[in-house]
């Protein structure tokens, strides 16, 4: 049986121009014509007509059915699976529509009687939208946002007309009344673009150059400047609870002179957050490259080169968390960020001998007499110590003492000895006589006062003193005929025994100096040596350093501290005790201590760094000195 092309039109519901289609593209020929040239269509041509119309079911284009059907075994399983993509894509093409439309529905209904132009405004708007915002993007800006409310449209109408509104009276943006709306204007761009940086850079990227976006919204370059300004004065108010008056005025000049590359911050948070979220090593080089333009970028937004105006900044946004606060920053990407400063700025390092922080500290000394003038610390002997192949090394290179961290741990290390030179002072000048430094390490206090009346005993342990030695005879130090060395392993070895066999008087009082190392031993270790001091002769004092729980610092100093511990940690120094201070006192007490006075670091910047102009600067640190006397 054959049929006409009419008749295969009537019994398939196709037209004869579809088939005259299909016959010109070579996907249904006839298999025969009659004598007068009509086309005659017989079984196997209806057959291949029947599966033509199944694929196109299936949504294959024209060009997919004629490689189907004329190909090896059709190739069902890509059929079937590019098919089934298809499928999906305009699935959730068509849910992401109807999420707009439920949007603008939404919108239309809250406003009651909804003039034509407000919600094609509307429409309009998600059209421009479309064109700076891909498909993830534009939805996380209609959606609901993680705490499931609506999309702040209408909170935006009332700040928007309320900065209109400031800056028609007008409203200078130093006022507090403007520093208001800017903290409210950018708690709602976090929350609107749920904390997603990329996403708040290209909505200020479209407000700026959108010129429709900005009549529809009312957000116009204008406004956005004076946001900015009125930004600016708001984070210099919380700068001046920590900066001087001209620190202050330097930081709000940096600020507004900024503001024409407001959009350097979140591309820059963007790029470190993306780093983040891929698993990057915070050792690679992309992110240590990103690293040092957030440097850049911070010195150029708040402090230039100038160092100590640097290290009050970075007190203040220790202190003040609303100084952190912007699109993208939190505490996971903060505690990358100082992972990741923290490897790319390593502890230095040389031949550390037995103890790597008896190094490390030394070196902090000698540092100090290079970098910074006046010297809290004199003492000419710091260099020298260290051996002419480590002294000439860092006179080559002090680029890794002049980051923050560096300085900030200098400025630690430098006070706490000064400190501790002071009360030895004051102990002579009440009659003591007998000064005891425990775990000496690197220190030079008995070298550079070989003069000094009484016994000096350094208590350290046997590995540590034989490479100090080794040193001393090194560089030529005279080891003065009043010091005797104490070989002792707290954990191991009562300080009392050590100290008895080396000539020590325990009738008679004593100063202890105990710098940068409690928070290396056990407590039971910390609280059996400072037992022991407490049972020696009235007059006796301690000066020891502890560390309180890195749980009460705040966000930025907590997870710096912790990366810093962790490397300690990774060379066999883990701390291992932590005290706080109010139970410390009360424990002193009870050890038999008649008084105590502890410094934190805002009293002993105030004693010995206040008015520096080099950076020198003791921040949020876990750090704490404490006098006990018997």
């Amino acid at each position: 049986m054959r049929l006409k092309i009419g008749e295969l039109a009537k019994k398939t519901g196709l037209t004869v121009r579809t088939l005259h289609h299909y016959d010109a593209i070579g996907l249904l020929s006839p298999a025969a014509r009659s004598e007068g040239g009509a086309r005659l269509y017989g079984r196997d041509d209806l057959i291949r007509l029947q599966r033509i119309e199944a694929l196109k079911q299936l949504h294959c284009s024209l060009p997919e059915i004629k490689a189907t059907l004329d190909g090896p075994g059709g190739a069902p399983v890509a059929v079937l699976q590019r098919q089934i993509a298809a499928l999906n894509a305009q699935a959730l093409q068509a849910q992401r529509l109807s999420q707009r439309l439920q949007h603008l529905l939404d919108i239309v209904a809250q406003g009651g009687d909804t003039p034509a132009a407000d919600w094609l405004n509307i429409l309009e708007l998600m059209t421009v939208y479309q064109k700076h915002l891909n498909d993830d993007e534009l939805n996380a800006l209609l959606s609901a946002d993680e705490q499931g409310a609506q999309p702040a449209d209408a909170e935006w109408a009332t700040l928007i007309a309320e900065v209109r509104a400031a800056m028609q009276r007008p409203e200078p943006p130093d006022t507090v009344a403007a520093q208001d709306l800017a903290w409210r204007w950018m708690r709602l761009v976090i929350r609107t673009t749920n904390n997603n940086p990329t996403l708040a850079g290209k909505l200020l990227d479209l407000q700026l150059k959108e010129t429709r976006a900005q009549d529809i919204v009312g957000i116009t370059p204008e406004m956005l400047a004076w946001i900015g300004q009125a930004f600016a004065h708001a984070r210099t108010t919380l700068f001046a609870k920590v900066l001087t008056p001209a620190q202050t005025e330097e930081v709000l000049r940096r600020q507004l002179a900024t503001l024409s590359h407001m959009g350097a911050w979140p591309a820059l948070v963007a790029e470190l957050r993306a780093q983040m979220e891929a698993g990057a090593d915070a050792r690679s080089q992309p992110v240590q490259a990103i690293v040092q333009r957030w440097q850049q970028l911070f010195r150029d937004s708040y402090c230039g080169d100038d160092a100590a105006l640097e290290a009050r900044v970075r007190e203040a946004f220790m202190r003040e968390p609303e100084l952190r606060l912007g699109v993208g920053m939190d505490d996971t990407l903060l505690a990358y960020l100082h992972k990741a400063h923290v490897l790319g700025h390593p502890m230095p390092q040389a031949d550390a001998g037995p103890k790597p922080s008896a190094l490390m500290v030394a070196m902090q000394r000698a540092a100090h007499q290079l970098i910074e003038s006046p010297r809290v610390l004199d003492d000419p002997l710091a260099l020298t110590i260290l051996g002419p192949a480590e002294a000439e090394a860092l006179r080559a290179n002090l680029a890794p003492f002049r980051n923050p961290m560096a300085q900030g741990l200098r400025s630690s290390v430098v006070v706490r000895s000064r400190l501790a030179e002071d009360e030895w002072a004051a102990a002579r000048a009440r009659g003591v006589r007998q000064y005891v430094v425990l775990g000496a390490g690197l220190d030079t206090s008995a070298y550079r006062h070989p003069d000094a009346p009484g016994r000096m005993f350094e208590v350290d342990l046997p590995a540590t003193q034989v490479w100090k030695q080794a040193r001393l005879r090194e560089a030529g130090i005279e080891v003065p005929p009043s010091l005797s060395f104490v070989p002792v392993n707290f954990e191991r070895i009562s300080l009392s025994d050590g100290l008895a066999r080396a000539g020590f008087d325990a009738s008679q009082p004593a100063y202890f100096s105990w710098l940068g190392v409690t928070m290396y031993l056990d407590e039971a270790a910390v609280l059996q040596t400072l037992r022991f001091i407490a049972g020696c002769a009235p007059g006796s004092a301690v000066l020891f350093e502890y560390v309180t729980p890195l749980a009460g610092l705040p966000a930025p100093m907590r997870v710096a501290m912790e990366q810093l511990t962790t490397q300690l940690a990774e060379r066999g120094e883990p701390w291992k005790c932590y005290f706080d201070t109010a139970d410390l006192e009360r424990t002193l007490a009870g050890l038999g201590f008649s008084r105590t006075q502890a410094w934190a670091p805002e009293a002993l910047n105030q004693r010995y760094l206040a008015g520096r102009s080099d950076g020198l600067h003791i921040g949020a640190s876990p750090g704490r000195l404490m006098l006990a006397t018997v």
